[in-house]
Formats: structure tokens, sequence, C-alpha cells
């Protein structure tokens, strides 16, 4: 039974992935000529196949419970990427960099979510995520204030809630 349900939960999540992209495909191409909606289809069907063949597609890729909460990220992001711009130009424009190399752990409880959180830490400014070992990040921040800041683990909160 329990094989059963985890073969219709990747069923489900290979169609509902499926679905999003050609959305995205969509609505990026714009396009409705029948010969252009057959290439987007069979691009699509394409990716789907290799996420699958490549088991990127298990049980925890479940797109459908991140849908409401993705834009509420995106614009907590944008608000961490601007913060952390002014912070890093301030620390280059007043020479006062001490650049330093951190371990933090990634409470997320699979690898999109530490995906996730490993991505959004390289995305803002003065923050490189240099590696990934299980739960563990290797961080190059470039002041102090910025190791602070991702220590302080307001972003790894807000990550980990995105699969909750």
């Amino acid at each position: 039974m329990a094989t059963k349900q985890k073969h219709s939960a990747k069923f489900l999540s290979f169609i509902v992935y499926f679905v999003v992209l050609f959305l995205l495909w969509y609505i990026l191409s714009g396009y409705l000529k029948p010969l252009l909606l057959f290439f987007g289809l069979i691009s699509v069907l394409f990716v789907s196949w290799m996420s699958y063949r490549a088991r990127a597609l298990d049980s925890d890729i479940f797109p459908l419970k991140l849908l409401l909460r993705l834009p509420f990220y995106w614009l907590w992001l944008t608000k961490e990427i601007i913060k952390s711009g002014l912070s890093t130009t301030k620390i280059i424009w007043s020479n006062n960099y001490s650049p330093e190399l951190i371990k933090i752990k990634a409470s997320q409880k699979n690898s999109t979510g530490i995906a996730n959180y490993a991505n959004a830490i390289t995305l803002t400014p003065g923050t490189v995520t240099i590696e990934v070992e299980k739960n563990d990040l290797l961080v190059h921040a470039l002041s102090k204030e910025l190791s602070k800041d991702l220590q302080s683990g307001e972003m790894d909160r807000f990550i980990t809630g995105l699969d909750k």
C-alpha cells in the first residue's frame, strides 16, 4: 500500500511539475501558434522526463504547497537582497571589510530546502555559499556584520517555513 501511495505521489508530482513548466513556458513565450505550442509541449515533456529519470521528482518536490507561499518568499528575498546590497556597498566604499568563512547548520528536512537556503545565501550580496555537505553550509561572508546576520537564523527559519 505504501509503495502504491509513493508511486501515485511521484506521478502527481510529475503532472504538477509538467503543468507548472508548461505554464511558465507559455507565459514567457506568449505564442499560440500550433507548431510553437507543439515544440513547447515537446521541450517541457523532455525536461520533465529528464527530471524524472534523474530522480529529481521525489515526494519532497511537490510544488502545490509552495505556490501560495512563493510570492511572499520572493518579496522577502528581494528585501534581503536590497538590504544586503546596501550593506555591502557601504562596506566596500568605506574599505572596512573583514572576510570570514563560517559554517552554518541548515534546518531544512530535504535537499530542495537546503538548495533553496544555499541559493538564497548566494543571492544576497556579500555572502556566497561555497560548499554544502549534508546539513552544513560553508559560507564566505564579506564582513562580520553579514556573517552575524546569517548566524541569526532568520533566513533559515523563513526558508524552513516554506516546506510546512
